[in-house]
């Protein structure tokens, strides 16, 4: 089944609870967003607000004590949640990549780069172990890398927290997605790292037509690369809109709050 026909990701009244032993979380209600291919959809809010699990909920990796009780996912005209598990998994690496908050996390720490790059674009693309070393180079190269030869050789130990987060970056647009999750990319990087790393997404979104969910708490990130914005307060959108008319005419007054906080 072909599922790259449009060119939108749209979350329609979502919800997503969790089962505990203190009895039943509803951590995200009623959540609807759209995220359109070449553009960037951010999605603020504070720690537990429901921003990463609503992501979660898209690329089908909630934790076993979650389950989706209402709603929609649609991807490209087909509605994602028709799916069996089996079938969405396999959509992710193609039609979505997902960058996390901590690479290390998703870098196997006991394998090199070249190693890890290669062995994700031979599993989703029929290409040659040659072919897909070419790749690996061209995207480091795309996000800043130098030596990026000699830097496929390395392990993730090996490289600097920003290096790493780049390395995951490549690792993902090689693969050539629909639509990318961004989950906190660079919180727990150095301003400057933080501000190359940003203008590489917002370079590689433009160029490749790809559309980004991009998670986080932190508005002046937001005014630097989004283009629409989604408030999240309490596992609910509360407000959402183009990133202008959110800055310049807030409505809610969490937005108020979250905007005087970097004023």
């Amino acid at each position: 089944m072909d599922y790259r026909q449009t060119d939108e990701l749209s979350i329609e009244n979502l919800c997503v609870d969790f089962d505990t032993p203190e009895g039943i979380v509803h951590a995200v209600r009623d959540v609807s967003l759209k995220v359109h291919k070449g553009r960037i959809t951010a999605l603020v809010g504070e720690s537990g607000s429901g921003k990463s699990v609503t992501s979660l909920a898209v690329m089908s990796l909630l934790a076993r004590n979650g389950s989706i009780n209402n709603g929609k996912i649609i991807c490209n005209g087909t509605d994602l949640l028709a799916l069996s598990v089996k079938e969405r998994h396999a959509l992710n690496g193609r039609t979505f990549g997902m960058i996390f908050q901590d690479p290390g996390a998703a870098l196997d720490p006991l394998f090199t780069v070249e190693q890890q790059m290669t062995e994700g674009l031979r599993e989703h693309q029929r290409i040659s172990r040659q072919e897909a070393r070419e790749l690996s180079i061209r995207y480091l190269k795309a996000v800043n890398l130098q030596e990026p030869e000699s830097l496929l050789k390395k392990r993730p130990f090996e490289l600097s927290g920003g290096m790493c987060q780049r390395v995951m970056i490549a690792m993902t647009m090689a693969l050539q997605p629909d639509y990318l999750i961004a989950d906190e990319p660079t919180t727990a990087l150095d301003v400057t790292v933080q501000k190359q790393i940003l203008r590489q997404i917002y370079q590689l979104c433009r160029e490749q037509e790809i559309g980004i969910l991009f998670i986080t708490h932190d508005l002046g990130v937001v005014a630097e690369i989004a283009d629409e914005v989604a408030i999240m307060q309490a596992g609910q959108i509360v407000e959402n809109g183009d990133v202008l008319q959110i800055f310049e005419h807030p409505q809610h007054a969490y937005t108020k709050q979250l905007l005087n906080a970097v004023l």
